[in-house]
């Protein structure tokens, strides 16, 4: 091998700095182990994503813990309604089962970039190399070897993937979720509304202010519906797509006033039923990749990430144990969080008489019950605990 190509040597090296790989490396640290990333990205094309991230409570514990002071700007989530159009029954998730606490919070998914970012550039435990793509991972006995675009290879006893959906097992890109931002009468500064629909679920979940976003109550939508519809729909003027908006709601839960720009991208969803291979370990996207129905994918993959930590560090000079840990650790909330946003819009968009009517009778339950509301809330807020 030519010498300037030798491998360089790394504790444990993570692929993809998003804010899940991003997390992951400050999680390690704190618990001692150093860590690299690598990302095709540039930080200011991360930069430009606009997505809204849905963090639960557990996730913003997590995160303020990470980032302190220098959390990014973020909008509370007092409330949440749930309910199915042309249907009676509803139900209220709510704070005040929780002695006035936030079951969650909103943050753009840049400004959550650039927080984490700017921690990992400051912690000496950290390298993070933009841009710098991996071609491929050859598995050895005792190490990992990463091969890099335009640099030396890379050697490391831990590879995590935290990159994203690919292989594993993904379904096509069959449904598309349209992005707008709302402003709609009626619906409260800190609610978020699931509004499951025949064609697919309706949410709007509140946006923070930012420099960027004018101090007024704006709320982030997403439609997930099939593709030939959300094309349809895309290319409907503001007036009929605000109609189309309304219409989804009904004039009970709110009133739009104002739509801003459409965008789009494809639901791809995947489940590995295998974390691990060898020296190799899966987080985040890169694990399961959910239907949005919930806002659960990013707050599953967070959870991935403390699991992970822990695990590594319990056994610093045995990685093969740490992953298989980390493997089993994790099997049953990533069954049960996948199962239920995967089941949620199909059961809701079912026309069968004896489903609409048990989906009623379920909102009304989880209304009068406040048990059942705690217990689906603490679920969506801290994940499934064995």
């Amino acid at each position: 091998m030519d010498p300037d190509r030798r491998p360089a040597a790394a504790s444990v090296v993570i692929l993809g700095a998003g804010p899940i790989g991003l997390a992951c490396a400050l999680l390690l640290s704190a618990r001692g182990v150093a860590s690299q990333l690598l990302d095709a990205r540039s930080l200011e094309q991360a930069l430009q994503d606009r997505r809204l991230l849905a963090l639960s409570r557990g996730t913003v514990q997590l995160l303020s813990g990470l980032l302190g002071r220098h959390f990014a700007p973020r909008a509370d989530i007092l409330e949440v309604h749930v309910s199915s159009a042309g249907q009676f029954g509803a139900t209220r998730l709510t704070s005040r089962d929780f002695g006035g606490a936030a079951l969650g919070s909103t943050v753009w998914y840049s400004d959550l970039v650039q927080a984490l970012a700017r921690a990992a550039e400051a912690d000496p435990n950290i390298v993070v190399r933009r841009p710098c793509r991996a071609l491929g991972l050859e598995q050895r006995h005792e190490s990992v070897l990463i091969r890099l675009e335009g640099a030396a290879p890379l050697e490391t006893r831990i590879a995590i993937n935290a990159e994203g959906i690919g292989g594993g097992g993904g379904q096509g890109p069959t449904a598309i979720a349209l992005l707008a931002d709302l402003e709609v009468e009626g619906v409260g500064a800190g609610t978020a509304v699931e509004r499951f629909t025949r064609e697919g679920p309706l949410a709007l979940l509140p946006a923070p202010v930012t420099a960027t976003q004018p101090a007024i109550d704006r709320k982030s939508m997403i439609w997930c519906l099939d593709r030939d519809l959300a094309r349809q729909r895309l290319e409907l003027s503001d007036a009929e797509f605000a109609s189309k908006i309304q219409a989804t709601l009904g004039s009970r839960i709110g009133r739009v006033v104002w739509v801003g720009t459409r965008s789009s991208f494809p639901l791809l969803q995947q489940h590995r039923p295998r974390l691990r291979e060898h020296r190799m370990v899966c987080i985040g996207n890169a694990a399961q990749s959910l239907h949005p129905v919930a806002g659960q994918g990013f707050n599953l993959g967070m959870r991935d990430s403390v699991c992970l930590a822990d695990c590594v560090a319990r056994s610093p000079a045995d990685p093969i144990e740490a992953l298989s840990r980390y493997e089993a650790s994790r099997k049953l909330d990533r069954f049960a969080i996948s199962s239920f946003t995967g089941t949620l819009p199909g059961l809701f968009s079912s026309g069968l008489i004896p489903v609409e009517l048990a989906r009623s009778i379920a909102l009304v339950a989880f209304d009068l019950a406040a048990p059942l509301r705690r217990t689906l809330s603490a679920a969506l807020m801290f994940g499934i605990r064995r």
